[in-house]
């Protein structure tokens, strides 16, 4: 098995080794609901999102807590117990949140109350029913074109990705999703572990199993974005980065410059994209990904969480209480908290100059000058 670059994926994946021994107490996590805690917000939180004022977060054993604008905190009721990697909102009022065991759960109020559109025993059956599609019309056309290699190997790869996705699915319900970006109410994609790909047209109410991005090795897809010119970009496992201009049927390999894991997308104001992940590695593109180049980062931990401010700088947030700041997105300043065994997996501006940073020590709140302050 590859090595495991993904903190969420690492995080929750232990469970899916353990899902050999004990796969119904485990599939139970889909079926109860998350535990309200007074000590929710000491939760590892992995992703989160300002609406209209409010902060949502996602987390482990699928906890999601709203922070209002006065700092209060509610958790509200998830039907679902695993680790919640991504959360993705349309407007104040409709989003979507995806995690292991394949969930995809959606919310109609602001995140106040959630339902589960799909899991993990649905992926292995949609799974298997493309796989098992795309060798029987790769054999069909290959042998009319029994000299031609492309087609071979083409077959080749679907056969073991059938054979991929029946071992996998003996293991239970265990497919971690890791991403996830809607373009509007009814248009979404979401992207997981050893290269998951999936796509609704309805709100999420059905989803499709597809071939997604050139991938035949089946590393984890970390990282999916809508841009502003209608293209999608995705990013995953080894500096993989993948552009499709209709929609996900079509896609196009873009050279990365690096083999770091890429676990997040930005896109600016000015229209530039930025990509973060493993070993300090940050990268930009001037011409929505055709090209991209890295940028000079003090630091060699690894970055999770990003956002550009309502002033225009940026914020980036990593491993060891690791924070990057910078006015021009060019040039970064290291700044460090003191409790360094924190990771900021995210980083959201509730309001401007308001921040919230989320990871595996909970939030904190603080403002853009109380954090500069503090640097000092």
């Amino acid at each position: 098995m590859k090595t495991l670059t993904c903190l969420t994926l690492a995080l929750g994946l232990s469970a899916g080794f353990a899902h050999a021994q004990e796969p119904a107490r485990l599939a139970d996590r889909l079926e109860r609901p998350a535990r309200l805690s007074p000590l929710a917000a000491e939760s590892l939180f992995t992703d989160a999102q300002a609406l209209g004022g409010q902060v949502l977060l996602v987390g482990q054993n699928g906890r999601a807590l709203l922070r209002a604008v006065n700092g209060s905190l509610k958790q509200v009721r998830v039907p679902v117990e695993v680790l919640l990697t991504a959360v993705h909102f349309v407007d104040a009022q409709e989003g979507w949140a995806v995690g292991h065991d394949g969930v995809v759960l959606y919310s109609m109020d602001g995140g106040r109350s959630w339902d589960k559109q799909l899991d993990g025993r649905a992926i292995n059956d949609m799974a298997k029913a493309w796989a098992e599609s795309e060798v029987a019309r790769l054999e069909a056309v290959s042998t009319a074109a029994v000299d031609d290699e492309a087609l071979s190997t083409a077959l080749e790869n679907a056969l073991f990705a059938l054979e991929d996705i029946q071992a996998g699915s003996e293991y239970g319900p265990s497919r971690p999703l890791l991403d996830v970006w809607f373009k509007n109410a009814e248009e979404g994609w979401a992207v997981g572990a050893y290269g998951m790909f999936l796509h609704t047209v309805d709100g999420g109410q059905h989803w499709q199993f597809l071939t997604g991005p050139g991938n035949p090795d089946r590393l984890h897809l970390n990282g999916v974005l809508g841009l502003t010119d209608g293209a999608l970009i995705v990013v995953g496992e080894g500096g993989q980065i993948h552009r499709s201009r209709d929609g996900g049927q079509h896609w196009q390999a873009l050279d990365s410059g690096s083999n770091a894991s890429l676990y997040k997308l930005l896109e600016l104001h000015d229209g530039r994209l930025l990509t973060l992940g493993f070993g300090g590695t940050l990268l930009s593109s001037d011409d929505q990904g055709t090209s991209w180049k890295a940028l000079d980062v003090p630091t060699r931990a690894a970055l999770y969480g990003a956002a550009q401010l309502a002033d225009g700088s940026l914020l980036l947030g990593g491993q060891g209480g690791v924070l990057l700041h910078s006015e021009d997105g060019l040039s970064f300043e290291l700044w460090q908290l003191p409790d360094r065994r924190n990771t900021w997996m995210s980083v959201v501006e509730a309001a401007p100059g308001q921040l919230v940073l989320s990871g595996n020590g909970g939030l904190l709140a603080l403002s853009l000058n109380e954090l500069e302050e503090q640097q000092q």
